[in-house]
């Protein structure tokens, strides 16, 4: 019986997770970047299922704004979690050729 107690917390972590996700794309849709920013740097500090496209997003950000080294650290991080992911391959890759000009 004990052994269910913590299931309901699991469910919730992930709700505000995607919520908190949702909420940073709302924000980053409406150019409120900062906010999006932060609110994406939550997610991830969450290590859930958004983590990695949190931190994308986040660099996207960063890129964009001039601040790259950063997003290359960023990227490098989402690389180590999902080496798989070709958002984040192709947006590190762009980034460093970019750098070295």
């Amino acid at each position: 019986m004990t052994e269910n107690l913590g299931r309901g917390l699991g469910v919730f972590y992930r709700a505000s997770e995607e919520r908190l996700f949702k909420q940073a794309l709302e924000a980053d849709e409406k150019g409120e970047y900062i906010e999006a920013f932060h609110l994406y740097m939550k997610v991830a500090e969450m290590r859930g299922d958004f983590k990695v496209k949190a931190l994308n997003n986040a660099a996207i950000i960063l890129a964009e704004n001039g601040f790259t080294s950063r997003a290359i650290e960023l990227l490098k991080k989402a690389s180590e979690e999902d080496p798989s992911n070709r958002d984040v391959r192709r947006n590190l890759e762009t980034l460093e050729e970019e750098a070295e000009l």
